[in-house]
Parts: structure tokens; C-alpha cells; sequence
């Protein structure tokens, strides 16, 4: 049975300084939506998922496998899963979506840069 809500409904998590999210499951995808403060970062981390970020708003700086770049409000990345990444917004903050999949089971299934695997938030 299709079910439907939204963002506002779900509880919020601070997972890094400046950095909000809230996440929603599905039986086969997680969705985040991410709210960065100017100048707020996710480290680098990875996972095993696929991932698939939208910018919403604001831009940020993407370092994907030591490469960066810049995405701005309507920009999308694809990322397979295991590669390297992390984020940082730009002076005015960003809001964006990631899509994994398959679904994340738990917030400690990432692996921070130079951490063990099952350390990050």
C-alpha cells in the first residue's frame, strides 16, 4: 500500500556541526534530506551503497575519490558505492537529497576517513 508525508513530519538528527537531517526508508532505498549551515561539512566517508545526491538549494564542494567539484541548486551527482566522499556547503548553506540504495540499515553502516568500519554517524 503506497504511503506519503512529509520532511517536516520526520524527526531531525544533527549528525556533524551545522549539518541536519532527516531520513525515510523504504523496503529497498534510504532518503535523506540534509540541511548545511554555511560552511558546514559531512567528512569523507563511504558505504557499500550507490548513492545519488540532488542539490536543492544553496551550492556546495563534492570530493568524490580526490576530486572536487562544484554543485549548485539543480546539480545531481551519482556515486557507485565504496568510492570516497564528502561534502561542504557554500557561504550561504545548502539543502540536499541523497538517495541510496540499497537501503541503509543503520546510520554506523559508514566508514569515515582513517576510522574503522561501523565509526560514523
Amino acid at each position: 500500500m503506497p504511503t506519503s508525508g512529509r520532511f517536516e513530519g520526520l524527526e531531525t538528527e544533527a549528525p556533524y556541526p551545522g549539518v541536519r537531517r532527516r531520513t525515510l526508508h523504504s523496503e529497498r532505498m534510504t532518503l535523506t534530506e540534509y540541511t548545511f549551515e554555511p560552511g558546514a561539512s559531512f567528512p569523507l566517508h563511504r558505504h557499500h551503497q550507490e548513492q545519488i545526491t540532488l542539490i536543492e538549494a544553496g551550492d556546495v564542494r563534492l570530493t568524490a575519490a580526490g576530486a572536487s567539484e562544484t554543485l549548485t541548486a539543480g546539480s545531481w551527482s551519482v556515486l557507485p558505492g565504496g568510492v570516497e566522499h564528502g561534502i561542504t556547503a557554500g557561504a550561504a548553506g545548502a539543502r540536499i537529497v541523497a538517495i541510496l540504495s540499497p537501503r541503509r540499515e543503520a546510520a554506523r553502516d559508514i566508514t569515515l576517513a582513517g576510522a574503522e568500519p561501523g565509526g560514523g554517524a
